[in-house]
């Protein structure tokens, strides 16, 4: 009995070692990856002078362009279509009145969250003729001047988690499901940098 016992063991083994490890499935590549050292084709910079180089963004808002956008500032656009998302950058705001991170979907703003000298408070957008925001959070953070700020922002189904600095706040509302097609990192004010910023599509496992 305990040879039979051996020998199927014995066989159990090698029929696993035959097999190798299981497979995993890899993470997701970056949908879009800006390092800022270049062109990028889903990259849009406009509504002011912003200098692309050496691994930054950079940007003083013109007051004339300012006034030519009707009070809007300098703002990066990232063209890409998808539903729930990992988003990540690194901004530093100098003398900047606000900063606006925005996600917008086919027809219109989805999902954005406002800092300032007062604090960040995160919105979204649900369907209506006005196209009315609807506050999410009031809790975020101050504009940290001259420090460079982490952020991440999660999207995923009804759910936002939004992370700048030490700060996190869980959110959530039906309207920001659904399709998304481009995101934008815009400011009024000052100055602004930008660095590392990734857009990582979320896959269900």
């Amino acid at each position: 009995m305990k040879i039979e016992h051996f020998l199927f063991g014995t066989l159990l083994v090698g029929l696993l070692c035959l097999q190798g490890p299981a497979v995993q499935a890899a993470d997701p590549e970056p949908l879009i990856r800006d390092d800022y050292t270049g062109e990028l084709a889903a990259r849009r910079a406009t509504r002011g002078p912003w200098k692309i180089a050496d691994g930054m963004a950079v940007c003083t808002q013109d007051d004339e362009l300012f006034k030519k956008f009707k009070d809007h500032g300098p703002v990066i656009w990232y063209d890409a279509q998808f539903t729930d998302a990992v988003i990540k950058f690194t901004f530093k705001p100098e003398k900047a009145k606000t900063f606006v991170f925005t996600v917008n979907g086919p027809n219109g703003h989805v999902f954005r969250f406002i800092s300032s000298e007062r604090g960040t408070t995160v919105v979204a957008f649900p369907p209506s003729a006005d196209h009315k925001s609807k506050p999410l959070d009031r809790g975020g953070p101050k504009l940290s001047d001259g420090q460079w700020t982490p952020v991440t922002v999660e999207l995923r189904g009804t759910k936002a988690v939004v992370q700048i600095g030490d700060y996190k706040a869980e959110v959530e509302d039906p309207s920001l499901a659904g399709q998304k097609v481009v995101v934008g990192l815009g400011f009024s004010f000052g100055t602004v940098a930008l660095k590392d910023f990734s857009l990582t599509p979320i896959v269900v496992k």
